[in-house]
């Protein structure tokens, strides 16, 4: 992440967790970065003419002016709250730290009120997310070949016997079924629409090749073999 695109990020954090300090630590674990970047961070936005300060204390840490304006959303509050449970079930996918600071943008912009309903029901709503993470290299790889198609070379460990196999793959789309987030694709070694559990692709590597559009849509005539484990029959 850029140094322009963090500060960003910082601001959404502060915004969406207004109520109460953020510690400098929790903030570096959060961006990856150490502590005296987030020192850095701070102070350039402050000497930006962003409102923010330090509490001291055991629970202190940064936060910003509970007045600091934001331009409005084209949210109705029911519409914001659905947005940001949504958001919530995607927190467990290859676009889990997009979802995270889309949730910290539209928190962010809510009043005090709102957002507490607003993150109760993405509580509840996130107990249905899929609990194993997709590792960050290959979520990385997955969320580009979705918005810009190559062909993938995947190694994949089967769920039900652990064969590994190595496989070409024309990425189509991303489920989640049973708890998992599945990759979709056509699968060059089987000739046929196959889906890979994220948290089972051992390596991925996207090559030069764009698929060509396979018609009629293959994805969709595929997607009633699809049982409620996250398995393809």
């Amino acid at each position: 992440m850029r140094r322009s695109e963090r500060h960003h990020a910082i601001l959404d954090v502060l915004r969406a967790h207004a109520e109460r300090p953020i510690s400098v630590p929790r903030l570096a674990e959060r961006f990856t970065v150490s502590t005296r970047t987030i020192e850095r961070d701070v102070r350039a936005l402050q000497e930006s003419g962003v409102p923010i300060y330090a509490e001291t204390g055991r629970r202190g840490g940064y936060a910003i002016r509970r007045d600091y304006s934001l331009p409005p959303l084209a949210f109705t509050p029911a519409e914001a709250t659905v947005v940001a449970a949504g958001l919530s079930v995607m927190m467990g996918s290859p676009f889990a730290e997009d979802s995270r600071r889309a949730m910290d943008k539209v928190l962010g912009a809510m009043p005090p009120e709102q957002r507490g309903r607003a993150g109760a029901l993405a509580a509840r709503v996130a107990s249905m997310a899929p609990a194993e993470p997709t590792d960050p290299g290959i979520a990385a790889t997955v969320r580009e070949v979705l918005e810009q198609p190559r062909v993938v070379e995947l190694e994949y460990a089967s769920h039900e016997t652990g064969e590994r196999t190595r496989r070409a793959v024309e990425p189509l789309g991303m489920i989640t079924v049973g708890g998992g987030w599945i990759l979709v694709g056509w699968c060059r070694l089987r000739d046929g629409v196959r889906g890979f559990r994220t948290d089972r692709i051992l390596a991925i590597e996207q090559t030069d090749e764009v698929p060509t559009p396979r018609t009629p849509d293959p994805l969709a005539a595929d997607l009633s073999r699809w049982d409620f484990r996250g398995h393809d029959r």
